[in-house]
């Protein structure tokens, strides 16, 4: 599939040697552009001074934005603040940039994590080892969900004071902002979206079962959890928790296979899923929200339409089960 992102853009030689010099104080020994992002700029950099480090730059054309995505470094730099306080293995912040003054563009850099993705690890060559790391991530995902704040939101709105006091405010919000954007595209028709929100109403009672604010990731995937070089290889880190927000934390477990598929996650995770109705209702939700949100993105940043079309029908596809199965919203 190609992929034309109207958001990501490369760095000159001369803003990647600006960024590093006003910010670290050293020099670049070398650098190396990291394949795969649309959305951040990253590249692996070593340095003459500080040793090998990370760096990801922000989107341009923030105007395509969606309101929570102007303040992710923010919200990420907090959370590996709050994470390192508890012994969380994430990414060590050298600097966050956000004032545009270096590069008209958010920065941030990290010590670099030597290791690869899960996503890249071979589990079936190694089905014993693949089921320890599982379980070690479902210990430091357990720990991560531990975490609490008094407000609902995410993790920048709260930081400066703001945030909601009920669950349900803060989806409706979320809806709300994401309906601002997104109106405007056609992508979605006054139907489908007057439906979307007839479930978060219909829900609000069910949403505010949920009474303390938890740290979510949002993109919990085995290419956010590094994993060491070794033979065999450990759990290192959980990384790119931009996207977080306190809440539910079964938001993580409303999108993303892979913890169901793996059962050594749990017993690392320490409690099972939830299978109630009311628990199932709000992750088809999270699925539904998070699907309404991945559309905007793929047509609008990322000018893929199919993918568009996928997300979307996927989003619908919850708005009628959640009506079918439990009589939330109303039929389309």
């Amino acid at each position: 599939m190609n992929i034309t992102s109207s958001v990501f853009r490369m760095l000159t030689d001369a803003e990647l040697h600006a960024i590093i010099e006003r910010s670290l104080h050293t020099r670049i020994a070398s650098s190396v552009p990291l394949a795969g992002g649309l959305f951040n700029t990253t590249y692996r950099i070593e340095t003459e001074d500080c040793g090998s480090v990370v760096l990801r730059v922000g989107p341009v054309n923030r105007h395509l934005l969606m309101k929570f995505e102007h303040d992710l470094m923010t919200s990420e730099a907090e959370v590996y603040r709050r994470c390192a306080e508890c012994g969380i293995p994430v990414s060590e912040v050298l600097v966050c940039d956000t004032s545009k003054t270096i590069l008209n563009r958010d920065f941030m850099i990290v010590r670099t994590i030597p290791g690869m993705p899960m996503s890249k690890y071979d589990a079936a060559g190694d089905p014993d080892n693949y089921a320890r790391i599982c379980r070690d991530i479902g210990r430091a995902t357990q720990k991560f969900h531990s975490l609490e704040d008094v407000r609902f939101g995410r993790v920048a709105e709260v930081l400066r004071g703001g945030g909601f006091e009920r669950w349900s405010e803060c989806m409706i919000a979320e809806f709300d902002r994401w309906e601002a954007v997104e109106s405007p595209t056609g992508t979605f028709s006054k139907t489908e979206r007057r439906a979307a929100r007839h479930v978060l109403n219909d829900a609000v009672p069910i949403l505010d079962e949920i009474t303390q604010p938890r740290l979510a990731h949002c993109d919990l995937w085995f290419g956010n959890i590094l994993i060491t070089d070794g033979n065999p290889p450990d759990f290192a880190a959980i990384i790119d928790a931009d996207r977080a927000m306190w809440g539910d934390p079964d938001i993580d477990f409303s999108s993303i296979p892979w913890t169901k598929e793996s059962p050594t996650f749990w017993d690392g995770y320490g409690t099972p899923l939830a299978m109630d109705d009311h628990s199932i209702i709000r992750r088809r939700i999270y699925t539904m929200m998070w699907s309404l949100f991945d559309t905007y993105v793929w047509q609008n940043q990322y000018n893929a339409p199919d993918s568009a079309a996928y997300t979307k029908n996927k989003a619908l596809t919850q708005i009628r089960s959640l009506y079918k199965d439990f009589g939330i919203g109303e039929n389309i």
